[in-house]
């Protein structure tokens, strides 16, 4: 039979050896994200990404406008060890079109109640752009 501290000792390795991501581990993960295209204007993107940002229960960490990056991260909840996103924002070739690509990671590896805010941001970017 296992004992309670077996199973506590067994838990904290778990998530000792699973490891752990940072704001940094989110931003060098550019180019691996979800991606999506919207037909509008590189600044009316921007400022819909800082609005969904920051009407989330996410923290705004840093934004750069003309690097075209956000960073932002969820603390510990009930429900979380935390979450970490990077948000890259670029003009697509030279037509109308803005391409947003978004990297979540979650603060602990075996987190597997963490909010998936690529689709959260997502949805509230298609409300704000999409006609």
């Amino acid at each position: 039979m296992v004992g309670l501290f077996q199973l506590t000792f067994l838990a904290l390795a778990l998530g000792l050896l699973s490891g752990c991501a940072t704001l940094a581990d989110a931003e060098a993960a550019k180019g691996t994200g979800t991606t999506k295209t919207y037909a509008v204007e590189y600044d009316v993107v921007w400022n819909a990404v800082l609005e969904v940002v920051k009407s989330s229960d996410l923290q705004l960490v840093a934004d750069n406008k003309e690097k075209g990056s956000v960073l932002a991260q969820r603390a510990i909840t009930a429900f979380s060890w935390g979450e970490n996103v990077a948000i890259f924002i670029e003009q697509v070739g030279e037509e109308v079109a803005t391409r947003v690509e978004v990297i979540n990671k979650r603060t602990l590896a075996t987190n597997i109640t963490a909010a998936n805010w690529e689709k959260r941001i997502f949805e509230e970017l298609d409300k704000r752009l999409v006609k």
